[in-house]
């Protein structure tokens, strides 16, 4: 796999993401999360979008005019599957990108708060949420269950 072909190849397996993403984003360089969209034929697909000063706390309620009263968590599971629905997608990556450590742990820590949270929201909503990985000063991993229960 190459940067060049990248837009080409099939994403079959969750390995293959994991590598289709340490091309595209290498290293965590500050606190953000990445989405990401897999098309119908499981490749790659457009947009790629960062996400800078996401809130700290998923649960946190916000008054939006569409949703009304609603948590961060909904309201970006929301927002994520139109995102999906109007760009023609068939699923969508979240990338937690954050400098440090590969270790995920802790009550207070917030990709694992996220991770949790945006699970439950896009199983609620019946977003097609492929995968979740996290982005630290290695690389990237994938994460798994054990990283947000």
């Amino acid at each position: 796999m190459n940067p060049e072909s990248l837009r080409e190849q099939v994403l079959e397996s969750d390995d293959d993401l994991r590598d289709a993403l340490e091309l595209l984003l290498q290293q965590a360089n500050q606190r953000q999360m990445w989405l990401l969209f897999i098309d119908g034929r499981g490749r790659l697909g457009e947009p790629i979008m960062p996400m800078a000063d996401y809130p700290s706390d998923p649960l946190e309620t916000v008054f939006v005019e569409d949703l009304g009263e609603i948590g961060q968590a909904q309201l970006l599971a929301h927002r994520m599957g139109l995102l999906r629905e109007l760009t023609g997608n068939a699923a969508v990556v979240l990338v937690w990108e954050r400098p440090g450590g590969d270790v995920v742990g802790g009550e207070e820590d917030d990709v694992r708060i996220w991770a949790r949270a945006m699970r439950r929201q896009a199983a609620a909503l019946g977003l097609a949420l492929r995968a979740q990985f996290f982005l630290h000063d290695r690389g990237v991993r994938q994460l798994h269950a054990d990283d947000w229960v």
